[in-house]
């Protein structure tokens, strides 16, 4: 799935970050250019960490997370929404209603809020059947509950298609108790990533089906994730991450990311904007002149992203 997440602060990096651990294609947007370039640090930090702890096998998620300074590139392409922007209902409410515009029609949107009315945030989103609220609770990665609450005019068609996607992840959908949120204390996070890792050692890196330990909320039916897998490469590993129209041809420099075409690289550089992966200057190194690798095909790239083939590197200066 394409997901975009909305802000920078303690939670989006941890969702983005949970969504491409499980395969999705992820752009995480926020108004705050430091908070946007701190993603990638932070991200990398989690995956150490869940290494440490038994809950990565493997170096990197199988998804990937692009950061993203324009909304509209953010959001444009996307089948899901989830906003965690601060807890203020006049933020909320204005992104959300441009978002509305700006991403497809049948887009699902949640907004992550701890006490706001749903009915209120989602008030000015263009086809509001589609909006509805979503909480996940920190730090996202090995906990299961998702809190969801619908609007009044939530449609059941979008509430199955979030269930789907989040079961798949081994999330476990439930709906508010009373007016107070639920927030996990520090030992119940402990006891949710023990069992986590318990599930991941006994699947062995073969999908499995497992009942969750988890009181009140437990199901049967998520998919356990795997440890580490291959897969085939699908046109979201090779598309522009920004156009979405053009194969990804082009490695940036100095941080040597291939996640663009030539073109929006291009483009990236002339209004001064930094790697959609991790935000830093593309320049040429030691060079005060700002140049692009320009990437026309190879057997390595091919490995990587499913590239007929590479020949040759060209070196491109602006």
């Amino acid at each position: 799935m394409k997901v975009a997440v909305l802000g920078c602060g303690i939670l989006g990096p941890k969702i983005a970050g949970e969504l491409a651990y499980h395969g999705h294609r992820v752009k995480i947007w926020d108004v705050s250019i430091p908070a946007l370039n701190a993603v990638y640090n932070i991200i990398e930090d989690d995956k150490k960490q869940l290494r440490e702890d038994g809950l990565l096998f493997q170096k990197n998620f199988v998804g990937q997370v692009m950061c993203m300074s324009r909304l509209e590139e953010t959001v444009n392409d996307a089948d899901f929404i989830f906003e965690a922007v601060k807890e203020d209902m006049e933020i909320k409410k204005d992104l959300l209603e441009r978002v509305s515009h700006l991403c497809r029609g049948d887009t699902v949107i949640g907004s992550c809020t701890l006490r706001l009315k749903i009915d209120d945030v989602m008030a000015g989103v263009m086809n509001k059947e589609r909006s509805l609220g979503l909480r996940f609770l920190y730090p996202v990665y090995y906990i299961p509950e998702v809190e969801i609450n619908p609007a009044s005019f939530t449609s059941q068609k979008s509430m199955q298609r979030v269930r789907l996607m989040l079961e798949k992840m081994g999330k476990t959908l439930f709906f508010r108790s009373g007016n107070h949120p639920l927030i996990l204390s520090e030992e119940q996070r402990e006891e949710r990533k023990a069992l986590r890792a318990e599930q991941l050692l006994s699947s062995s890196g073969i999908p499995c089906m497992f009942e969750k330990k988890i009181p009140v909320l437990s199901h049967e039916g998520n998919t356990a994730p795997v440890k580490e897998s291959r897969r085939d490469p699908t046109p979201a590993d090779t598309e522009c991450g920004i156009c979405m129209n053009r194969v990804r041809d082009c490695l940036l420099c100095p941080c040597h990311h291939m996640i663009t075409c030539y073109e929006c690289s291009k483009m990236l550089h002339n209004r001064r904007d930094g790697c959609p992966i991790c935000r830093k200057d593309i320049t040429g190194g030691h060079s005060s002149l700002p140049f692009l690798m320009l990437c026309h095909s190879s057997h390595n790239a091919m490995l990587v992203l499913g590239i007929p083939e590479i020949k040759f590197f060209n070196l491109l200066f602006f």
